[in-house]
């Protein structure tokens, strides 16, 4: 029942969907003169379009999510992990939900979409801190025949010189709740792990993974921005896959913070 929920609302908020919505009604209704109807779809039709393609607009949605990282969270400036104390840690954790594992085809090999620094910074890591253990928490269920997205990260650690002595993988997890409480079933130790998440994400994150019991420190990347882009600056198309990640992280926070798993 609650899956159900959850797909809806995804579905619903999509910034896609409502541009969607709004452009099928807004031809549907094209002939009808005198319409208010008519007239608030168009001119909301014409609000989601300037604002799905507005680089600045999202800038200013995903800094507060983004700037709570930097401000909370001991590494979430990147400049400062070259000297994380190794010790205090077990390992790192890293969220998955950046490789293609549904499509996956061996003669192309494995794909990364955004946000693959997901994968590749808990190498970086690895090699600062070559005692640290790795996992991959990811969702699998879906997938009735085929590989799961875990054991993909878990080939390409090994492919990049991971041993795979030291990693762990979670395949069963289909949201952030789960991948706490699936991942906290894994680890047997009570000591700090790092956290691998989208900057956007890791409010949210560090917030589930506590409520269940897995300590962290998290560790940001994959930021949407460097630096502010211009306000007049316009670009359909391309910010539409930062702005799905930003509405789905305020909704989650809300719905999160509804069912009590934060």
């Amino acid at each position: 029942m609650f899956e159900f929920i959850e797909w809806i609302l995804r579905f619903a908020t999509d910034p896609l969907t409502i541009w969607t919505i709004t452009l099928a009604l807004s031809i549907f209704l094209f002939r009808r003169r005198n319409s208010k109807f008519r007239r608030s779809v168009l001119v909301a039709f014409l609000f989601f379009s300037i604002l799905l393609s507005s680089p600045f607009a999202l800038y200013v949605a995903s800094r507060p999510l983004e700037n709570f990282a930097l401000n909370q969270f001991r590494f979430a400036d990147a400049s400062l992990r070259d000297h994380i104390p190794c010790s205090e840690y077990e390992g790192v954790i890293a969220l998955g939900g950046v490789i293609l594992n549904a499509d996956f085809d061996e003669v192309t090999g494995i794909q990364l979409t955004a946000g693959a620094e997901r994968v590749t910074e808990p190498v970086r890591l690895l090699k600062l801190c070559p005692e640290f253990r790795l996992v991959y928490t990811s969702f699998g269920k879906e997938i009735e025949d085929g590989v799961g997205e875990s054991e993909l990260a878990r080939d390409l650690w090994v492919g990049l010189g991971v041993p795979k002595s030291k990693i762990i993988i979670e395949n069963g997890s289909t949201n952030t709740r789960e991948n706490a409480i699936e991942t906290k079933k894994l680890l047997e130790v009570e000591r700090k792990w790092l956290l691998v998440s989208s900057a956007t994400h890791l409010k949210r994150a560090y917030a589930t993974f506590t409520k269940a019991g897995v300590k962290v420190d998290p560790i940001a990347v994959d930021y949407i921005f460097s630096q502010r882009p211009p306000i007049w600056s316009f670009a359909p198309l391309s910010t539409i896959p930062g702005w799905q990640g930003v509405v789905h992280e305020y909704v989650g926070r809300i719905y999160y913070s509804l069912r009590d798993w934060t």
